[in-house]
């Protein structure tokens, strides 16, 4: 008998060509559609965001009227004014959970199941790969920290149709948008930053996931203790969820409290924030580029 060749029906790809520009996009892509995949990774911190923007807005409306206090016993604003800064905390706590389940799996996964083979091997550029984490990273945070205090914002002008001089209270409410989305960008940048640093130290999700709950939970809650106590504003700034909660509080004129966020100014939590998401970014790119340098990119 002759042996045979059999055709086995193969075919060029005739599909679309992408540049490779372009291919940061597939990475983010396979990033949003994977953290999708099960209850444990995205969707909890979504119910979670989902939850407080619900709570938040029928608290709105119908405790709208009430005055708040503050540690003075002075009555500062009214309770639909205060809600909005007052739910960014709660916010911060569904991105952390999502910068667990998420963030901190991106790199440290890949390096531990060998994916930089994948990758690297197809001509991708460690700026790709990093873009294309980033930014699928940030669209999921976005939804959490910045749809949830926009979409408060914008319920809170829509209560304002009911008063007698509505038109004097939303030109007066009008800016809250633009502050809740400043709020939200911020939270979504460190959030989509950090967590991704701690992620490049580690073959493991699970050693990634204890690093960055070390330094969010144990490192962070020190260091605001120690600005609490001393007034120090440049040392309460260096926790990342009391230094947000210290922009809206400024940003939405809300100085309610003495003790943690209420006693840092706004400049050193803005320099805290962008100075530890920017820290982050440049440690990820140069991780990536050693990786990629040093054989893990996978030459075949």
């Amino acid at each position: 008998m002759s042996g045979k060749i059999h055709d086995l029906g193969y075919q060029r790809y005739a599909g679309p060509r992408r540049a490779a520009a372009q291919r940061w996009r597939v990475i983010a892509r396979n990033l949003i559609s994977t953290s999708w995949k099960g209850w444990a990774r995205y969707k909890v911190a979504m119910f979670g965001a989902m939850a407080t923007t619900l709570a938040a807005g029928a608290a709105m409306f119908v405790l709208k009227d009430n005055p708040v206090f503050n540690a003075f016993g002075d009555i500062t604003t009214r309770f639909s004014n205060a809600i909005i800064p007052k739910s960014i905390e709660w916010f911060s706590r569904a991105a952390f959970i999502l910068s667990v389940t998420v963030g901190t799996r991106i790199v440290a996964t890949d390096l531990g199941s060998g994916a930089f083979v994948f990758y690297f091997s197809r001509s991708t550029r460690p700026r790709d790969y990093v873009l294309g984490k980033f930014v699928g990273l940030a669209v999921l945070v976005s939804t959490l920290s910045l749809a949830g205090p926009l979409v408060l914002a914008i319920v809170r002008l829509a209560l304002a149709s009911d008063a007698s001089d509505a038109a004097q209270e939303v030109a007066h409410l009008l800016p809250n948008i633009p502050k809740a989305i400043a709020v939200g960008l911020l939270g979504t940048f460190v959030y989509s930053t950090v967590p991704v640093a701690f992620s490049t130290f580690a073959r493991s999700s699970r050693t990634a996931m204890a690093l960055w709950a070390a330094y969010y939970l144990v490192l962070c809650g020190i260091v605001s203790e120690i600005g609490e106590h001393t007034h120090s504003s440049w040392v309460g700034a260096l926790d990342i969820p009391t230094a947000i909660d210290a922009v809206a509080m400024k940003l939405f004129h809300l100085d309610l409290f003495t003790g943690r966020a209420g006693y840092i100014d706004l400049a050193p939590a803005l320099i805290s924030l962008l100075a530890q998401g920017t820290l982050a970014t440049i440690v990820v790119v140069a991780q990536i580029r050693r990786a990629h340098g040093s054989g893990v990119g996978g030459q075949t």
